[in-house]
């Protein structure tokens, strides 16, 4: 069984929470933890975003042009592969 702790929150957060977790049909657990997810899914796109930003022209089109990112759709080897071979 999970190690569970109390927390005081003022009333107004409280409905708050427990109106998001009614919505997600989830509790009141369950809604935090989702929306530090989502917090931390934000922040993780926003720090990629900012690193891509500081990114100069040359280090941009090296990774643009860079062959690891093909799919390499036009391979005739491709065509020949059986799905046991996968």
């Amino acid at each position: 069984m999970p190690v569970t702790t109390s927390i005081k929150v003022p009333a107004d957060l409280r409905d708050r929470l427990a109106a998001r977790a009614l919505r997600q049909h989830t509790t009141l657990a369950g809604a935090i933890a989702r929306a530090l997810d989502e917090s931390d899914e934000r922040a993780f796109w926003e720090q990629v975003r900012e690193q891509n930003a500081r990114l100069t022209d040359d280090e941009r089109s090296r990774r643009v042009d860079d062959v690891t990112l093909g799919d390499d759709l036009a391979d005739p080897a491709d065509d020949a592969l059986a799905a046991e071979d996968w």
